[in-house]
């Protein structure tokens, strides 16, 4: 498979991540703002950053496994370097600032009965899991966003089955085609359940609710030698057509066509659009990521810091005014360059050591 290497993915993702940010600041924030409101109302909520985010894990994490298939400790080892290094950073700024504002002296925060096993949650795979005793900070979790790494790292290890099991067939588009029917199926079902329900919230963790979206960006991949034609150099069309359907779907029908959760095949629809956006964006005049960040991700780093950020201003009270929202967004770009400078880059030069060959 041929992929253009020029291309704009760190820039999508980078204002995929501030889209995420700027979203969760109007909402804890509690910003009233009526140009705000329109904002969130007719774009922010047109382009949700975690789908973008997942549309471009299962083109790209596809396209790694596909050229690192015989490396299969080479593929999590590169995995594990991209998310956890600065994740446990991120897990220490955490603590410091839970620290900081615990409601009495601050050693007996460590003899909480559930922050073992919180510690422990946040630092590996499950950090979704947030004890009672931790929500007197903030929004009530400390960082209520890292759900998503839970979801994405099962991507990461569904990957080699899901590579496997769609070579078994000559038709490329019949496994994707039956695992995607699936996946909305499951988000369907985990959808209706209420919120309360405990099968809702680990479902809303699980990765089969998602996996449509990741799928979608792996089908993206699969077949782009027959329709990239489709999508390079053709992003004002798809943003256009986009706009235009979530506009009547919103407005017209009052219908909300950016929810996670599929309620019709509109959902569907919104999802194959934003996902063309997505890969025209990516491949319309694709230098012009690399002119803008000159090779610097910091999206990563702007994702997972964002909302200790967030948490920070709403203990103290500051909400209400647009100002903030700048501040948790200057402040949140400070702490990702830090976090790209010292730490996620450093980790990354290991990926560039090549695995050995096998003598035969």
């Amino acid at each position: 498979m041929k992929i253009d290497r020029v291309n704009n993915f760190d820039l999508i993702r980078l204002l995929a991540a501030i889209q995420v940010v700027l979203f969760h600041s109007y909402e804890h924030l509690q910003i009233k703002a009526p140009a705000f409101k329109f904002l969130s109302a007719f774009f922010l909520e047109f382009f949700p950053g975690v789908a973008i985010f997942f549309f471009i894990s299962g083109f790209l994490i596809y396209a790694s496994f596909d050229r690192n298939k015989q490396y299969l400790k080479k593929y999590f080892k590169n995995r594990v370097l991209r998310i956890f290094p600065a994740l446990w950073i991120c897990l220490i700024i955490t603590i410091i600032l839970l620290v900081l504002d615990f409601p009495g002296k601050w050693n007996n925060f460590f003899e909480q009965s559930h922050i073992i096993e919180w510690f422990f949650a946040q630092s590996s795979l499950f950090q979704f899991y947030t004890p009672d005793e931790l929500r007197y900070w903030g929004v009530g979790t400390p960082n209520g966003s890292l759900w998503t790494i839970t979801v994405e790292f099962q991507f990461y290890l569904v990957i080699p089955f899901l590579y496997y099991f769609i070579n078994k067939f000559k038709n490329s588009l019949i496994p994707l085609a039956l695992i995607l029917i699936v996946s909305i199926a499951v988000n369907f079902y985990i959808g209706t359940i209420p919120n309360e329900y405990l099968t809702r919230k680990l479902g809303a963790v699980f990765v089969l609710p998602y996996l449509y979206y990741f799928l979608i960006g792996v089908g993206f991949y699969i077949h782009w030698n027959k329709i990239k034609t489709l999508f390079e150099n053709t992003f004002l069309k798809w943003f256009i057509l986009y706009l235009v359907f979530m506009y009547i779907t919103k407005s017209w029908l009052d219908f909300d066509t950016a929810s996670y959760w599929i309620k019709s095949p509109l959902n569907i629809i919104a999802s194959l659009l934003l996902a063309g956006v997505t890969f025209s964006a990516a491949f319309t005049k694709g230098t012009i990521s690399s002119r803008i960040l000159k090779g610097n991700d910091i999206s990563y780093g702007i994702y997972i810091y964002h909302m200790l950020v967030v948490n920070f201003m709403v203990e103290r009270g500051l909400e209400g005014n647009t100002i903030y929202i700048f501040i948790v967004l200057l402040m949140t770009i400070i702490l990702a360059t830090f976090s790209w400078k010292f730490i996620e880059k450093p980790a990354l030069s290991f990926k560039k050591v090549k695995p050995h060959k096998n003598s035969n």
